[in-house]
């Protein structure tokens, strides 16, 4: 009876051995989608969402504050946070990772998007515009690592992102200066 069980229960370990040696489990992701792709309909919609959403613009007729003014401008700039935020993390797939500053830049745009999230939930406006400026900044730096229209001597390819003009960097600096 014993060697009965000895022999099943070997059999049943070998049939389950064999049985989980088969094709690999398929991923639980599909990574197909160029990192061009992911930034120009997810991260770069969610950031200008975002921005548009916070800080100030300086025309000739004036100063207009960016700061929402209803429930829907006020999701809409949250949402856009989230897509940041979610777009760092699809950056960290596999498949998509180049090196560990590319790992450090996509972690950092997700602490960005989170607090810029934290930021709009609070409807605060000053944490907003420091958040959209450490989200600029993230971007700025890996645009100017990966991008490679960015890199000295090459081709121009579309239309790289933009430096803030300089009352906006004055303001930013002020703004920056006087949290210190």
């Amino acid at each position: 009876m014993r060697r009965q069980l000895s022999v099943w229960a070997l059999g049943l370990t070998a049939a389950l051995l064999l049985t989980s040696c088969g094709k690999p489990k398929p991923a639980l992701y599909d990574t197909s989608l160029p990192v061009l792709e992911v930034m120009d309909h997810l991260i770069d919609p969610g950031a200008w969402a975002f921005w548009r959403a916070s800080g100030e613009v300086t025309e000739e007729a004036g100063t207009k504050s960016l700061r929402p003014t209803t429930e829907e401008g006020w999701l809409a700039a949250e949402n856009g946070a989230v897509q940041v935020a979610e777009g760092g993390n699809l950056m960290l797939l596999p498949g998509r990772v180049r090196d560990e500053e590319w790992i450090r830049l996509a972690k950092k745009l997700t602490q960005d998007g989170l607090e810029a999230k934290a930021a709009t939930e609070a409807k605060d406006s000053d944490r907003m515009f420091v958040a959209g400026a450490e989200m600029y900044k993230t971007c700025k730096a890996c645009h100017a690592k990966y991008v490679p229209a960015l890199q000295p001597g090459a081709e121009p390819v579309g239309a790289p992102l933009p430096d803030w003009p300089e009352d906006v960097k004055q303001k930013q600096n002020q703004f920056l200066e006087g949290k210190k």
